[in-house]
């Protein structure tokens, strides 16, 4: 998956960061403030979350495995004069000692997260790096049915520089519990000749809001809250996006 990121880092602020249609950076920035200490973000990536977390004067730290998106993280901080306390490794497995107050998992990181038990396991060790009463944050698409899809369809064309971006996706089940999902990017110039073209693909795990319940208890953590939509929807009839929030100790 980071080789995946290194190679469209440059087209993620109007790509998959324009895709987010609610205000989760608030509603992520308001745990933190309400929670206080020191937060994690997991899967940190070009900075999206990060930079706005530590603008609104939160104590935050980042880590990604992608090297490309930390690359066009510390760009931005520097044009911005922001600190950034990143560092690159396996957002399951993160070498870090504990004692952060908030620990976010962002953005439907935990669909990437695909072994059977895993995100339980990843909750386990998220547990061990919170300090007591700490909160973990994890949230998820809401899972829907999927048809495989034979043909790429495009999901956009948005400008980029002196090109045009456009992207079109694949998604095929892989099995009961994932599915593959392929993305191809091509950059075009004003004639619309194709400049260059990125292909990445990955297999993703949808997680149905009862299963990251069970996975946030297995290990110890109290759910103490839970939101549809960042807050805007009522339930998960018409939401995108459940999110989970579960205490420490």
């Amino acid at each position: 998956m980071s080789n995946n990121y290194d190679r469209i880092a440059r087209f993620y602020d109007v790509d998959m960061a324009r895709n987010m249609p609610f205000d989760d950076v608030g509603f992520y920035a308001d745990l933190c403030h309400r929670h206080g200490g020191t937060a994690l973000e997991l899967g940190c990536g070009n900075g999206r979350i990060l930079l706005e977390l530590v603008a609104r004067g939160i104590d935050a730290i980042g880590v990604d495995a992608s090297a490309g998106m930390l690359r066009e993280l510390k760009r931005k901080a520097a044009q911005r004069g922001l600190p950034a306390r990143i560092a690159r490794m396996d957002v399951t497995r993160p070498a870090l000692t504990g004692g952060f107050g908030v620990i976010l998992c962002p953005y439907s990181l935990v669909t990437y997260v695909t072994g059977d038990g895993a995100v339980a396991r990843l909750c386990g060790r998220m547990r061990e790096l919170l300090r007591p009463g700490g909160w973990l944050v994890v949230d998820a698409f809401v899972p829907r049915p999927v048809a495989a899809q034979d043909d790429f369809t495009l999901d956009y064309r948005r400008p980029f520089g002196e090109h045009t971006l456009a992207r079109w996706k694949r998604l095929r089940p892989v099995d009961a519990a994932t599915n593959r999902i392929e993305r191809r990017y091509r950059l075009c110039g004003a004639d619309g000749t194709v400049v260059e073209q990125v292909d990445v693909a990955e297999t993703i795990r949808p997680y149905a809001p009862t299963a990251l319940r069970e996975a946030v208890a297995a290990p110890g953590l109290t759910p103490v809250g839970e939101w549809w939509d960042y807050g805007q929807a009522a339930g998960p009839a018409s939401a995108q996006f459940f999110t989970l929030v579960a205490r420490a100790p």
